[in-house]
């Protein structure tokens, strides 16, 4: 599909030629600008047919751009219908997982799972219980077993970059070391903090988000955690674009 010659070149990519989403997160913007060095250093001006702004780079230099620009520009109508969020305030977030130290600490001293307490109503928790029941300690904990939990771990809509802060607060509220092993076996507390409180965090953040409350609001804002994992780790990958 070749760019109309009526098309404005500010609205294609400067290296495929497709055109850009309507509305460029600043991730997208800061990509395919002058200041994203790995890339535009790589670059020569290459004006063409349609596009008078095109360059030219290495195909392997530039492909990562491309599959940006195409994933904001299918994924996120999607993710506008469904009200996920585009920008996060990350300088808050920290602090909001923070002011949730009193929940997740009743989450981890629950070691009888009393009726009615912290675990019996944590999905995560109940997950890892029943597959533990099911397929034995080994293949929870295993390498083949964290593989195949990776997406359940992922905190929606928060990606990477929100994965990486709840984790670093969660740390710093509840060193591994202060978590006794046999209140969370089979897992180990790094596991635990990873498979049970990072997700459950999450949740509490996306109820926060839609300022729901009570039990569907949280069976809601379990439902937009799984949704909305595939687009959280393409909108707000590790590096956040820096």
């Amino acid at each position: 599909v070749f760019p109309s010659s009526h098309a404005d070149p500010k609205t294609l990519c400067p290296y495929c030629d497709m055109p850009l989403p309507s509305s460029p997160t600043p991730l997208l913007q800061y990509l395919l600008s002058p200041d994203y060095t790995p890339l535009y250093s790589k670059s020569d001006p290459d004006p063409r047919p349609g596009n008078r702004l095109g360059r030219t780079a290495p195909l392997n230099a530039f492909i990562s751009v491309c599959q940006r620009h195409r994933f904001e520009s299918e994924m996120l109508p999607e993710a506008e219908r469904k009200r996920w969020p585009k920008e996060i305030d990350w300088q808050a977030l920290a602090a909001r997982v923070t002011s949730m130290k009193h929940t997740v600490q009743e989450l981890i001293l629950d070691t009888a799972g009393e009726a009615d307490g912290p675990r019996e109503w944590c999905v995560f928790w109940a997950e890892v219980v029943k597959e533990y029941r099911e397929k034995g300690s080994r293949a929870v904990t295993g390498v083949r077993g964290q593989f195949e939990n990776f997406e359940k771990t992922q905190p929606g809509y928060y990606g990477e970059q929100g994965s990486n802060i709840i984790h670093q607060s969660l740390y710093s509220l509840f060193p591994p070391s202060s978590i006794d092993p046999s209140s969370v076996a089979p897992l180990s507390p790094n596991e635990f903090i990873s498979r049970v409180l990072v997700p459950e965090v999450a949740v509490a953040l996306i109820m926060e988000d839609r300022r729901s409350k009570g039990v569907e609001g949280k069976a809601e804002a379990m439902k937009i955690l799984r949704d909305s994992a595939a687009y959280g780790v393409a909108m707000f990958p590790e590096d956040g674009g820096d």
